[in-house]
């Protein structure tokens, strides 16, 4: 049963109020004052229960609207309407309290349940108000802040975020859906899921999107809970938008950097394996036989010549420039990474045959053949390459590495610059 709305009944008394205050409690719950005084302090005392206040018309006109002016300046009361009770029928001086703040004027003849109605109209269009009130403060802050129903579509919003549609300047969100107006399909989806959840579960949730529109990249961090009725039946969803693109960019970058070998731009070590061991699992585990990858393990012939003849700047360089001739010759979901002084490792995926990694392997150690370290002494730098295949070397990282480390020290050890592809003979070597 829904529980009655409590009023405040401010009337003399006399026999007449007694009797409109007996049929009043049939459909609210009633507190009574005799006047503007007594009224005034048990308003302080309930204010955030109480729905609306009744005066006797009579009772403001005698204090000259004192009581009327002193809620409608305190913002403690503005939820709450005030209604006008006059025995008499509406007349040209009567109907003038509503210029001093009265939302309404009951005046006989009355059926109750028109009374009844009435009242709760009169505490229905105040709480407009005040909902209205509410939204132009929230649009003072930075915040994007929201409000959907219980079928998605939203009733109001702060501010307009630019990833909305909104080619009409009287074109407005209310009653939309993400799907009607995100440009962002695809966040679409994934915001109309979270409600979905959120009014079946109950619970809030929180996540953050990415947006990429006219070449802007954002990230936004998206608050939602479930909103409930006097009942306490959901209702809707209150949500929060906040932009964490600044954070969200700072949280890459340094989980980048924690990744990143910061001399050439490649995967450092240990995020290099851990990516390799990943997909490697992730192969082994749905059994994708038919797939083939390869493992290459790339080294810089007499590094340590370089360092100890021209200097460590001039290391430097031809790191650089090898990671670079890499770069280039891998792309998309390969993984290349620097994972010693001079060495580098590549993970190619999905290549169709041997054939694929050793003209890849070739194309490197030409490249780098043609670099030149120094034009006075005309050094060339040069590369070692050894190569592994999945699955017929290995499933496993730790296998695989095994096996073009194998190949790699077979090339070092027949003239450098050199690649060669493992094979089980190696092991004899």
């Amino acid at each position: 049963m829904e529980e009655k709305k409590l009023i405040l009944v401010i009337v003399p008394p006399i026999a007449l109020a007694t009797e409109f205050i007996e049929k009043l409690s049939n459909a609210f719950t009633v507190l009574t004052a005799s006047s503007e005084e007594e009224g005034y302090q048990i308003l302080i005392r309930s204010t955030t229960d109480i729905a609306a206040v009744l005066l006797d018309l009579n009772l403001a006109q005698e204090s000259n609207y004192s009581f009327v002016e002193n809620m409608s300046m305190d913002k403690l009361f503005t939820s709450i309407p005030i209604i006008a009770l006059s025995p008499n029928l509406p007349n040209p001086e009567s109907v003038e309290c509503l210029a001093h703040g009265f939302s309404e004027l009951l005046t006989p003849p009355n059926e109750w349940k028109l009374l009844e109605k009435r009242i709760n109209n009169a505490i229905r269009a105040k709480d407009s108000l005040t909902f209205n009130e509410i939204v132009r403060m929230l649009q003072q802050l930075p915040s994007n802040i929201f409000w959907k129903d219980t079928e998605g579509r939203y009733v109001f919003m702060t501010h307009y975020w630019r990833h909305i549609k909104q080619d009409d300047p009287h074109w407005t969100l209310r009653g939309k859906t993400d799907i009607e107006i995100r440009k962002d399909k695809h966040n679409a989806r994934i915001a109309m899921e979270a409600d979905k959840k959120i009014l079946a579960t109950g619970q809030g949730t929180d996540y953050v999107i990415e947006e990429n529109y006219e070449g802007v990249q954002e990230f936004l961090q998206l608050i939602k809970r479930p909103t409930y009725d006097e009942k306490g039946n959901i209702n809707g969803i209150i949500a929060l938008i906040n932009d964490v693109t600044k954070q969200q960019l700072l949280e890459l970058e340094l989980d980048k950097r924690s990744k990143t070998d910061s001399l050439t731009g490649l995967l450092n070590k240990g995020a290099t394996e851990e990516l390799i061991r990943m997909m490697l699992l992730n192969y082994y585990k749905d059994n994708k036989d038919s797939s083939k990858c390869a493992l290459m393990m790339i080294d810089v012939d007499k590094f340590k010549t370089v360092n100890d003849t021209l200097g460590h700047a001039k290391g430097d360089k031809v790191l650089t420039a090898v990671s670079g001739i890499i770069k280039n010759t891998f792309k998309g979901m390969d993984v290349a990474g620097r994972i010693g002084g001079d060495e580098f490792m590549v993970f190619l995926r999905d290549i169709e045959k041997p054939e694929n990694a050793m003209h890849l392997a070739e194309s490197i150690e030409k490249n780098t053949n043609r670099l030149i370290l120094d034009e006075d002494l005309r050094t060339y730098v040069s590369v070692s390459i050894g190569i592994s295949m999945f699955p017929e070397h290995g499933k496993t990282f730790d296998e695989l590495y095994r096996s073009a480390d194998k190949a790699l020290y077979y090339a070092k050890n027949h003239g450098r610059a050199y690649w060669k592809l493992y094979t089980p003979e190696l092991e004899n070597e």
